[in-house]
């Protein structure tokens, strides 16, 4: 064994490690497109039980339809249940999402016979789409490669602001059906508003340019949007056709999103498939050890700079470096992705605290997960300190209170 064995391990490594964030990816659009579709059956569920089950009938069965193929499609997208390293909180997460799927034929049936009523009905949905969004954040927390970690991290943003549009669209349709919101409701919707902005606002931070480009236009809600919004916090005076009204204007809202989600998907896909490409080109320069002074004979070595062109004999003009130099470099690159990931990761963490005291906060305080997050947003505001604060404040007095 000398060190070019384990440089080309090393190299090979990368390979493989790109090789699962591709079928990664694969499996991210396959989330992105039945989340969507989930998404768009909470809506006429939830203007089916609004409307005592005179509208949106056939439009239930039809996203059921829609929902049952892109069920087959991330079905097929799942990678095989096989052991693997650093693989198992994934496999745990996969099986959560399984288990909620599961359970959308009783939800269905439940909902069908009245036996859950608006609130419980979206909070079903809700709890399922959820499975599937810890998909996109774990593939986010664990990718090995900085541009792919930033994509990922772009889309999961992303997709969670469009969640929590989709959710101010079934609250604002339960209370314009009712003709009236409760105090409850309008603190719900004040808090997905502010939560769907800090959503975008990561997003925006982790996009690329042509993505944030193609936010820009629709980042800020319609003057319809906005006028109706005013009405659902403030408890102005509006008519019965406010819940159609309401439910049309996000639903096409909603269906502009899922069109930068798409590309959002399809960057992520192009930047795997880039990154194996290069890597595959690095691999197939083979490095071959020399003389004493551990020259190299490198057969097109694309991957050195500099070697775009080979002598007469077929010599690389780096004939002369050393094994010594090629690890350095080596070392170096992985250096700058650990450290790109670390600071990509420390974002992640970040959610991961407020989730986690949103979640303590819930069991503890029967709150909704919007009266959690409104609870933590405004003992900082009155504290000013930023939520993260508050929310590493509560899980110590969690931690506390459980010794």
């Amino acid at each position: 064994m000398d060190a070019l064995t384990w440089l080309q391990a090393s190299r090979d490594s990368d390979i493989a490690s790109l090789q699962r964030l591709l079928e990664t990816g694969e499996l991210m659009a396959a989330v992105s497109e039945l989340v969507h579709r989930l998404q768009r059956e909470r809506g006429a569920n939830n203007l089916w039980i609004c409307s005592g089950g005179t509208l949106f009938s056939a439009e239930r069965y039809a996203r059921q339809q829609e929902v049952s193929a892109g069920l087959h499609h991330f079905y097929q997208a799942l990678p095989p249940a096989t052991a693997q390293p650093g693989f198992s909180r994934f496999c745990n997460l996969i099986a959560a999402a399984l288990q909620a799927l599961a359970g959308l034929p009783l939800l269905r049936q439940q909902i069908s016979q009245h036996e859950r009523d608006q609130a419980a009905a979206m909070a079903a949905f809700n709890q399922v789409i959820r499975t599937l969004l810890n998909l996109v954040f774990e593939a986010a927390d664990t990718a090995s490669d900085p541009d792919i970690s930033r994509a990922l991290i772009a889309l999961f943003s992303f997709m969670q602001g469009k969640e929590l549009a989709g959710q101010e669209r079934a609250i604002g349709s339960a209370g314009f059906a009712a003709q009236h919101f409760t105090s409850e409701q309008r603190s719900q919707m004040v808090a997905l508003i502010a939560a769907q902005e800090q959503s975008f606002t990561t997003f925006r931070e982790f996009a690329d340019s042509a993505a944030c480009e193609r936010w820009q236009p629709m980042s800020q809600a319609s003057r319809d949007i906005e006028r109706l919004r005013r009405i659902a916090c403030t408890g102005s005076q509006y008519d019965e056709t406010g819940a159609l009204e309401w439910f049309s204007l996000l639903s096409e809202r909603l269906d502009q999103m899922k069109t930068l989600e798409d590309a959002l998907t399809a960057t992520l896909m192009q930047r795997c498939r880039e990154a194996i490409e290069q890597a595959q080109q690095q691999a197939a320069s083979p490095v071959v050890q020399g003389d004493s002074n551990f020259a190299l004979y490198i057969c097109g070595a694309d991957w050195l700079p500099g070697a775009s062109t080979l002598n007469s004999d077929g010599l690389a003009p780096q004939l002369g470096r050393s094994v010594l130099s090629l690890i350095g470099e080596q070392s170096q690159r992985l250096q700058q992705q650990a450290d790109e990931l670390a600071s990509m990761r420390a974002s992640l963490d970040e959610r991961r605290v407020i989730d986690q005291a949103k979640y303590w906060l819930m069991q503890q305080q029967g709150f909704t997960e919007e009266a959690a997050w409104q609870a933590l947003r405004k003992s900082a505001m009155n504290q000013n300190k930023r939520v993260l604060e508050i929310a590493q404040a509560v899980l110590a007095v969690a931690k506390t209170l459980s010794n």
